[in-house]
């Protein structure tokens, strides 16, 4: 008997209640946590479960089922010996990691597809490794999957900025392949990963009622959902904010602190006049602002 839960590390509402409280939040919060929610589930639509001979490593049994469940249960008869066990959920629909090598243990692979830049995932991916003594006698095992996705959101008070016409950005610094049997990433190459625009109610942003409200309050909303980055060295978020007269200013941030699998960061991100980005109070995060506004023409003209 083999039972099986997914784990989820994130309880996603609570966590964005938590950081993004306020009034004039509230549209942001409810926006990002219905973009989110396909991903930060419980549930495993899918399963994809090998067991491994530990002598030789080659798949002996395997299991593949839909189960649309948070919780599944499996009996099944194995030959007495060791087993190496791995387990997949929510593969089915991934739209850019692919489970790869898996004829063998030691080389079964998550890994990005080939692509110059990457749309956020758009399933959370869980994993499960267990080693397994088969013995002459009944036994129950217990498997619990954790995700190997994160998340980045990215929320810009934009009210300072009467010019701004779009905003948009990539996410740099992630794994592109993740070791199952290992649970290890890796950083082969630099994956981009577009921050995708999330769709906010724009008549639901407004400041509440106080001495200022009739002062409106506009938010952008940045998401990704990516792989883990590597710890002990920072990544980036590259933000374009396009004003009119097609100008644009490029803010470049820099994060320090990692962003473990499982996880959803949220940066809250302040714009200027000129679509530069400001941290806020957060002095970790470094950032350097570059303006791209091409100059008028210069003509003399003879009367």
């Amino acid at each position: 008997m083999i039972n099986y839960q997914v784990q989820l590390q994130t309880d996603l509402s609570l966590q964005l209640q938590a950081e993004l409280s306020l009034e004039t939040e509230t549209a942001v919060r409810l926006a990002l946590e219905k973009w989110l929610s396909p991903v930060f589930t419980d549930k495993a639509k899918d399963v994809d479960l090998r067991f491994y001979s530990s002598e030789t490593d080659a798949q002996k049994y395997a299991i593949h089922d839909i189960i649309n469940d948070s919780r599944t249960s499996y009996t099944i008869q194995l030959p007495k010996q060791n087993y190496m066990h791995l387990g997949v959920a929510n593969m089915e629909g991934s739209n850019h990691l692919r489970h790869l090598q898996n004829d063998h243990s030691v080389t079964s692979t998550l890994k990005l597809n080939d692509a110059s830049v990457y749309a956020p995932l758009n399933t959370g991916v869980f994993t499960a490794r267990l080693s397994m003594d088969v013995n002459d006698t009944t036994q129950s095992f217990h498997v619990h999957l954790y995700m190997v996705n994160s998340a980045v959101a990215v929320v810009i008070d934009t009210t300072a900025c009467d010019s701004l016409v779009s905003v948009s950005g990539i996410m740099l610094g992630s794994a592109d392949e993740f070791a199952i049997r290992d649970s290890a990433f890796s950083f082969t190459k630099s994956p981009v990963f577009r921050m995708e625009q999330v769709p906010v109610t724009a008549a639901s942003l407004m400041k509440p009622k106080s001495p200022r409200a009739f002062l409106p309050n506009f938010f952008d909303c940045l998401g990704t959902v990516c792989l883990t980055t590597q710890p002990e060295k920072p990544w980036t978020i590259q933000i374009v904010a396009t004003l009119k007269e097609n100008r644009h200013t490029t803010t470049t941030l820099t994060i320090p602190e990692y962003l473990p699998a499982g996880t959803l960061r949220v940066l809250k991100l302040t714009m200027d006049a000129q679509g530069g980005i400001k941290t806020g109070e957060d002095s970790e995060i470094g950032a350097s602002i570059e303006l791209d506004w091409k100059s008028g023409g210069e003509h003399t003209i003879d009367i």
